[in-house]
């Protein structure tokens, strides 16, 4: 049956019939990218959903992409967007999954579904810095997952763009990468980008490699007509006028002076300190004597503080009791009122509408949003009170501030009001001159494309000194950590992750770096801040605090302080901070166990499992995987290599040392299938312990690559992945020919070398790459680790040169076939062209990010990690 037509659908669904723009947009079946310049109050978020909801699940059109990454400059109630969403899918009886990337464990892993639609949302740090393959929050080994996914088969939904500061700039240079890449490399899903704000300028995406487009965007641009700009919403009236008062305590007494009973208040300041400052100095007037005599004054306002320095757990309650819709409601309120007393946060994504709106001054874009939260209903009307310059403009320049203060005193002599239809009749007045600086936009950091492909190897830096892209998401000190407090010794040099637990995104506090490093530093050591070290798989005590990067996740202990339940983060605060109790644990341990692995090196948490053998679970990714490739009808012949390379990803698993790994007793109580030699998982209980003694840091994905050469290398030495490729260039240096020697020969009939053999170059170091990097812990860079180091016998993550793996059977095309015993080789490791393997990795790597580009190499990536988890998950013996 068709789908109903489009208008109609959208009133079913979001319970109000479309207005022009957002049927327009609704009715258009091509996806692209996209600018829409719509006000506040005017339905953005049902405009954007919507659209995507109706062609790509209910239409089913491929040609949209499957997920919708939903990207806020700010994370205060991302909550609110998330539960409108999810009213709008279960009005519509379709079934989209919908998930919060705020940091910390994740009920659902969006990840193992990459061919399901699936809505993402997240703040720009979460999202773009997983889009830039450095996630936040996230265990190392998990990035190169969610960066295939949100880089391909996404349409990314950019809101307020005018807060997004650098991330708006990289945003656009991400844009014209992936375009890019689809034109001159090979495009597998569409990826596209809606840039939206009350204030769109089209200017501000003219970056460097995106500004070829921007005009032609600009000319297809969604804004409502002129005509339809009058009556309902554009003629709500809000008296704007100046105000002298800075001084906190001045602030407080006008707020109070003007406030009325039983109606909501908003007072919005440009700092976080200030906006505490305030609302203390509110809370004293509100009260009257002192000590344990203090009492609230008769008729004295309800008061709430909201910055963006509150843990989950404090800030999941705000849309429910004070800051949504429904609970500022006249009949919700106090009979007193309420005067919420907030930072920036509230600019964004916040449903409330005050009869009384007094502002920092800030820079012109900021005040229309604040603009938006009086009087946002129709028939309503309210008053703006503008403050004048504070002593600092932080975090803002001089000059837009200076830009504002004359636009606003222009506005306030012209119109006396800040109604939509006013604002816009007031930008449409506006000198060209005055415009231009009302709208000034220059990001302090540009992405290019090499910082791109440097970010595609995750290869831990054995300085600590990764490439911190903290600059291409906020600048200055606006970037930052997330903390959470446990009760642990304060003395203590290093904590297992047993001893800390699971970390859930409740009780992760947002502080700017600048300041958790000052809080280190402060009590002479009395404060230690620990980090989880991915390769020893434990959290370390922060010696260098310098040296914390911003989008690291810390734990202080309880007995540091800094924080309280009221006030938020407060460095000041020296009382015991309360731990926030963990959510009850999923009865499905697989998330759990995904995040666990992907903290640490040397974690193989995957691998515990019902009891399976190579075979079984390779043939099981395999199906997997060509369900995931069907559903988005990606290429046959790519279908077939991604097959071949989950048969293959677990074929070092049957090196003695993952084997011994196994506990003899365990396998003994297991029956047959316990004995066997080529297991590829096991129960949790049946493991010898943490990792693998005999050889630390063994990793099975290098031994499984290092297998599949090797078999080649037998069967067909001249290959042109191998011998072949580089034979003039081996003569030229005089080097010979290496072939195998005759006893160790394969005939090419054999099924799984005829496989490898019917390959070519590129198609086998596709193969190979996808087995090697299937954890995430093994990828572009083969060296040794510092647990390598430290055995000081030469290994590449636990693997030694001469190492041999017993015959062991695995998945083949047709049935499984037996896999000859096998040498495995480091030689690929070395720089150059060997006499054995020909080129290098790290070569065949560049060569395939040539071909294919980082975006979609990480996409296939992405896909075999999805099928190997699914498979794992699967208990088939």
């Amino acid at each position: 049956m068709p789908p109903p037509p489009y208008a109609a659908w959208f009133q079913t669904v979001a319970r109000f019939s479309p207005h022009g723009w957002q049927r327009a947009l609704g009715e258009a079946t091509r996806c692209g990218h996209r600018l829409l310049r719509i006000p506040t109050g005017f339905g953005k978020t049902a405009g954007v959903v919507l659209p995507w909801l109706y062609h790509r699940v209910l239409r089913e059109d491929l040609g949209w992409p499957t997920r919708l990454v939903f990207c806020f400059p700010m994370r205060t109630l991302v909550e609110q967007t998330e539960a409108d969403i999810k009213a709008w899918i279960e009005r519509s009886g379709l079934s989209v999954a919908v998930h919060v990337l705020m940091g910390g464990v994740e009920a659902q892993r969006w990840e193992l579904a990459p061919e399901q639609p699936a809505i993402l949302l997240g703040t720009q740090d979460m999202l773009l810095s997983r889009a830039m393959n450095r996630g936040y929050g996230t265990g190392r080994a998990w990035w190169p997952w969610p960066f295939g996914l949100v880089s391909l088969d996404a349409l990314w939904v950019f809101d307020e763009i005018q807060l997004m500061d650098v991330g708006l700039a990289t945003s656009a240079q991400l844009a014209a990468f992936r375009d890019h890449d689809a034109t001159a490399r090979r495009r597998l899903r569409p990826s596209h980008a809606w840039w939206m704000s009350a204030t769109l300028q089209p200017w501000w995406l003219g970056t460097v490699d995106f500004r070829g487009q921007v005009a032609a965007l600009d000319e297809q641009a969604v804004r409502i007509p002129e005509a339809e700009r009058q009556g309902g919403l554009w003629e709500v009236s809000k008296s704007i006028e100046l105000g002298d008062a800075t001084a906190e305590a001045d602030v407080a007494k006008l707020a109070l002076e003007m406030h009325r009973p039983g109606t909501l208040s908003l007072v919005v300041v440009n700092q976080v300190q200030r906006a505490v400052d305030l609302f203390q100095a509110l809370d004293d007037r509100c009260h009257e004597r002192k000590g344990k005599m203090r009492v609230r004054r008769p008729g004295a306002p309800e008061l709430k503080l909201v910055h963006s320095r509150f843990r989950g757990a404090e800030r999941a309650q705000w849309r429910h009791d004070f800051l949504g819709r429904a609970a500022s409601h006249p009949e919700k309120l106090p009979s007193e009122g309420r005067i919420i007393i907030a930072t920036q946060v509230v600019e964004a994504g916040v449903d409330v509408s005050a009869r009384l709106l007094i502002t920092d001054l800030a820079p012109w874009s900021s005040l229309v949003q604040r603009f938006g939260r009086c009087a946002r209903y129709e028939g309503e009307s309210g008053a703006i009170v503008v403050l004048g310059k504070t002593k600092t403009a932080a975090p803002y320049a001089e000059a837009e501030l200076d830009a504002a203060a004359e636009a606003i005193a222009k506005l306030a002599r012209s119109a006396g009001d800040a109604s939509p239809r006013a604002v816009d009749a007031f930008e449409q007045a506006c000198a060209p001159e005055l415009l231009g600086r009302l709208y000034r936009y220059t990001p302090a950091h540009i992405l290019r494309r090499r910082d791109v492909d440097d970010l595609f190897d995750t290869t831990p830096d054995l300085t600590g000194s990764d490439l911190d892209v903290g600059r291409y998401i906020r600048s200055g000190e606006d970037r930052d950590v997330r903390v959470f407090w446990r009760s642990v010794d304060p003395a203590s040099r290093t904590l297992s992750r047993e001893q800390v637990g699971r970390v859930h995104r409740a009780e992760l506090c947002p502080v700017p770096v600048r300041e958790l490093r000052d809080f280190v530093r402060a009590d002479r050591g009395g404060r230690p801040a620990f980090t989880l070290d991915y390769v020893l798989g434990a959290y370390l005590r922060v010696d260098e605090v310098d040296r914390i990067p911003p989008g690291s996740t810390l734990l202080l202990p309880s007995s540091a302080g800094g924080y309280t339940a009221d006030l938020g983060w407060n460095p000041k605060a020296s009382a015991e901070v309360v731990p926030v109790a963990p959510p009850a644990e999923p009865a499905d341990r697989a998330a759990l166990r995904l995040d666990q692995s992907a903290e640490a090196a040397e974690d193989d948490s995957l691998s515990h499992a019902a009891w399976k053998n190579i075979a079984t679970h390779g043939r099981e990714t395999a199906e997997q995987l060509r369900d995931i490739a069907t559903a988005l009808r990606l290429p046959e012949r790519l279908a077939e290599l991604l097959e071949l390379a989950a048969r293959w990803h677990d074929a070092g698993k049957a090196h003695a040392v993952f084997q011994d790994a196994i506990r003899q007793d365990a396998r003994a109580k297991a029956g047959e299938v316990g004995l066997r030699r080529d297991l590829a998982k096991a129960p949790d209980g049946a493991w010898t312990g943490k990792g693998y003694p005999t050889r630390p840091g063994f990793r099975h994905e290098l031994a499984s690559v290092l297998a599949l050469f090797s078999l080649l290398r037998r069967a067909n030495p001249r290959h042109a992945a191998l011998l072949g490729g580089c034979a003039e260039l081996l003569a030229a240096l005089g080097e010979p020919l290496s072939a195998a020697p005759p006893e160790d020969a394969i005939d090419e009939s054999h099924p799984l070398a005829r496989e490898l053999a019917g390959l070519s170059e590129e198609e086998l170091n596709l193969v190979a790459f996808l087995v090697c990097a299937h954890h995430g812990k093994v990828r572009t860079a083969w060296t040794s680790t510092p647990l390598d180091q430290r055995a000081g016998h030469g290994d590449i993550h636990g693997v030694r040169d001469g190492d041999a793996l017993d015959p062991f059977a695995l998945a083949a095309a047709q049935g499984d076939a037996q896999v000859p015993s096998l040498t495995l080789s480091l030689e690929l490791a070395a720089l150059g062209v060997g006499a054995h393997y020909g080129v290098s990795w790290s070569e065949r790597v560049a060569g395939l990010l040539e071909a294919w580009g980082p975006f979609t190499l990480a996409y296939l990536e992405a896909l075999l990690r999805a099928a190997d988890v699914r498979a794992s998950m699967d208990a088939t013996s």
